[in-house]
């Protein structure tokens, strides 16, 4: 696992720019963290206690003076959460990692056929929920298995032979 190498706060509010120590720098918005966990809203009435950030635990997290930390693994996953993609090459960088065919993105996706087609062209824009769903398939391919194993509009299972030689070549 990657580890921060510098973190500071940015001009956004309750924004940091992080550094790893492969070189790449991302931005992670956590408004949503403050806003959402009871914990962290402290944040929202001391804005400049967020700004008070340091690396912890030899890159593996963060940690502000009121003793709040956050793993660098979380961080990481809101970063590439909230970065500018190409939906069309998510789906092709996802369906080219596991070898699925078109109609096995929508089995895994919960899509029909043309869907898929619509997104690959560009035609419709990839929903956010996809993106979430390829992003956590491509973490844990655990769930891009469960969703696999049956076809959801007959009830039959797949010919999982074909399909899990080609998911474990790709992993």
């Amino acid at each position: 696992m990657k580890r921060l190498v510098d973190v500071g706060a940015t001009d956004t509010p309750f924004t940091l720019q992080l550094r790893w120590d492969d070189g790449v720098e991302q931005r992670a918005d956590l408004s949503g963290v403050i806003a959402l966990s009871r914990h962290f809203a402290v944040f929202s009435d001391d804005p400049d206690a967020f700004a008070k950030v340091r690396i912890i635990n030899w890159g593996h997290g963060i940690a502000w003076e009121n003793g709040l930390d956050y793993s660098a693994e979380n961080l990481a996953r809101i970063a590439d959460e909230q970065a500018e993609e190409d939906g069309r090459a998510l789906i092709e960088d996802f369906q080219k990692r596991f070898k699925l065919t078109n109609a096995q993105v929508g089995q895994a996706l919960g899509y029909k056929l043309s869907q898929i087609k619509n997104f690959k062209s560009g035609h419709t824009a990839v929903s956010p929920a996809v993106r979430i769903a390829i992003h956590a398939m491509k973490q844990e391919p655990t769930v891009l298995y469960a969703r696999m194993g049956r076809d959801v509009s007959s009830g039959k299972f797949n010919n999982l032979r074909h399909i899990s030689s080609r998911i474990k070549n790709s992993a």
